[in-house]
Parts: structure tokens; sequence; C-alpha cells
């Protein structure tokens, strides 16, 4: 499921290289991967190719894939293209997602899981997707974000989330993408899914994934953001009942845009 692809040097394709042998794991896995599947296929044509952008390990393309869809994907990780390579073939390439290698004009549908919180710059790849669509071609996108949880851990997440990223640069929200999509002529027609998740985590449990790099691959977490992570974790801690899982609820949801006629 989801992905990497900067125009930074190197690292965040060097992190993603690290953790690729646990990232399915660590994001929901197969499970997970077929409920993204299940939101994305109705919204595209079996009948046309679609591109993956940051197809990651390509256990959401496999799916898709299982669906009667051929999906073509790229991704700047060569540890996670390997695992992509094994479930697709050779329908996978590496490429950066702000300079994609695919023609002007070419391809009619494209999707990308959990890929535009991840590093790489969000105007960069909206003004990549919008050359390479044909008009009227469109984009999917499932963004990390979602919908956050609003349960007391969920809050302080989200808090870090806002302080480490204070300019938004890392949002992938409709309000964040629409305006910057629209100014490279992709528009924005809504919420095309949305599906309820719930899962169950302590506070402890969630401080403790912050002490293993809870963003490691999206989020440089060093200099003054140790700081933040780790006022977090104490905030966490300090919980009522911190070894008492609290069911947190959200939503997945399908961004839908298409490219201008």
């Amino acid at each position: 499921m989801s992905t990497v692809a900067s125009s930074s040097p190197g690292r965040p394709a060097a992190e993603f290289n690290d953790i690729a042998p646990v990232y399915d794991e660590s994001r929901g896995g197969t499970a997970r991967a077929a409920g993204f599947a299940e939101q994305l296929a109705p919204l595209l044509d079996p009948a046309l190719p679609v591109l993956d952008i940051g197809v990651g390990t390509g256990i959401v393309a496999a799916e898709l894939t299982a669906r009667g869809h051929t999906v073509h994907g790229i991704d700047l990780s060569p540890g996670m293209l390997a695992r992509a390579r094994a479930r697709l073939g050779a329908r996978v390439a590496v490429g950066d997602a702000g300079r994609l290698p695919v023609r002007t004009g070419s391809v009619d549908q494209a999707v990308s899981t959990w890929l535009l919180h991840a590093g790489p710059d969000n105007r960069a790849v909206l003004a990549e997707v919008a050359r390479v669509l044909r008009p009227g071609g469109r984009y999917l996108v499932v963004p990390a974000g979602g919908t956050r949880p609003t349960d007391d851990i969920g809050v302080l997440v989200g808090e870090l989330e806002d302080r480490l990223d204070p300019e938004g640069s890392r949002r992938d929200g409709p309000e964040w993408l629409a305006p910057i999509a629209a100014a490279h002529g992709l528009v924005y027609e809504g919420t095309a899914s949305e599906r309820p998740t719930s899962f169950a985590v302590s506070p402890r449990a969630m401080a403790e994934s912050l002490t293993r790099g809870l963003f490691t691959g999206a989020w440089a977490v060093d200099g003054e953001a140790t700081r933040l992570v780790d006022e977090t974790r104490a905030r966490l801690l300090a919980l009522p009942s911190p070894d008492t899982p609290r069911v947190r609820r959200g939503a997945d949801v399908v961004l839908l845009f298409h490219r201008e006629p």
C-alpha cells in the first residue's frame, strides 16, 4: 500500500528501503489493502490500464489486479519495488512521482494510495499527474490522513502532526490538494468513496510506536522534532488508563480528480 517518491535528496527512498520488509504488516496488511481496492475498483474502468503512482510494495495494485484491472506501478524505492515486482512482474519501474517517466497525455486513469503525505512535493506530483493524464483522465487519491480519529490519542497525535508540519506541506486532504490541483488543470470532484474504519490501541502502545519511528519514511524526526515527539509521548502516557486500548474510529476516503478536457 503506500509509497514514496520525492524530489529531495535520497533520504526518503533510503528510509523506505529500510522499512520495506515490515511495511505491509505495519500498515494493516492484505486486509487493509483489499479494503482500499474495494473502494477504488468501482471507480476504475477495467478495460483501461491503471497507473499506480507510488506503488510501494504493490499490495494494493495486486488486489486491483485480482479484481480484473491491469496495473502498472512506479515508485522511487528499490526496496519497496522488489516486493511489488514479485506481485506484478515487469509492470513496475523505478521513478519519481515529481518527474514521471511517462509520456504526456498517455494515461487514462491513475491512483495513489498513501503517497502525498510521504515526502514528495505535492505541487510537482499534481503537475506531473496533469501532464500525463489525457484530457478527461481521472486521478484517484487515497490520503493517509483520511478522517482523523477524535479520541484522546487521536487528538494528541493530530496535534503532533500539525506541529511537525506547521506549513501543511504534507497534508493530503482535499482542502490542501484541491487548489494545488486546480492550478495545474485538475478538477477536484469530491470524495468518491468513504469507508468507516476502527482499530484499538492503548496510549502506551502509541507512545512506543512513536519511539520506534511512527513517521519513518514520511517525516524527518530529528532536532526540534525529537523534542516534540518526546513531549507527545509523555502526554500520551499521562492520559487516564494508559494501558487500556481505545477504539479509534475514522474513515478511509477516495478523492477524485479529473484532467480538464
